[in-house]
């Protein structure tokens, strides 16, 4: 029955994933702690680690928080209507678009990490646990959210394969992770292309 409302209303859900990863935390949070706009500065980008460089740290929390939780919670509840898991991370993806592509900040959003992380971990816990690790070894080591995001991304089709997830999985990880690779074209080009 559940499934069957899913189908009835499938239109509507996407709409709905879409509208939850279009909610601009960054600008939310930062009008909640009289900060500048945070695509006024930094990187101009509507992020956890911009709102971080304006020096307010809870806020860059809070923005890491909400990016991450829009992502982990629709994602889970989806749980809900007997989906398989790769229908629901091709439903979620609708969140990670919303994200980077907000209809609220005309379509000019984040580079979506930390709500991909979110999903990544409702789908699989073991999955998600591993690509975070990853981000955190190379964050620690070179303190550059960027090359950490990226590395850490690079392993995600890896480690679906490792642990032998459906191959259509396969495929979406795949689309997640070119999705953050595109997000951090810039990053690429300045952490690897201009090294000598």
């Amino acid at each position: 029955m559940l499934e069957n409302m899913v189908n009835d209303y499938l239109v509507g859900i996407c709409i709905l994933m879409y509208l939850i990863g279009s909610i601009p935390f960054a600008i939310v949070v930062s009008k909640a702690f009289s900060l500048p706009d945070p695509r006024s500065y930094g990187s101009n980008n509507p992020g956890a680690t911009n709102v971080y460089r304006s020096g307010n740290k809870l806020a860059a929390g809070i923005t890491l928080i909400g990016d991450f939780l829009k992502g982990y919670v629709p994602t889970a509840l989806l749980f809900n209507f007997n989906l398989l898991s790769y229908e629901i991370y091709a439903l979620a993806l609708l969140i990670l678009l919303g994200h980077i592509f907000p209809v609220t900040l005309k379509f000019k959003g984040g580079k979506g990490v930390a709500t991909s992380l979110g999903i990544i971990l409702a789908l699989n816990h073991l999955i998600g646990i591993s690509v975070i690790l990853i981000w955190l070894i190379v964050f620690l080591i070179s303190r550059v959210s960027g090359l950490s995001a990226i590395i850490s991304f690079l392993f995600l089709p890896i480690i679906v394969v490792i642990l032998k997830e459906h191959e259509f999985m396969l495929a979406l990880s795949i689309i997640n992770m070119i999705t953050i690779l595109l997000t951090h074209r810039k990053n690429i080009y300045e952490y690897i292309l201009k090294k000598p």
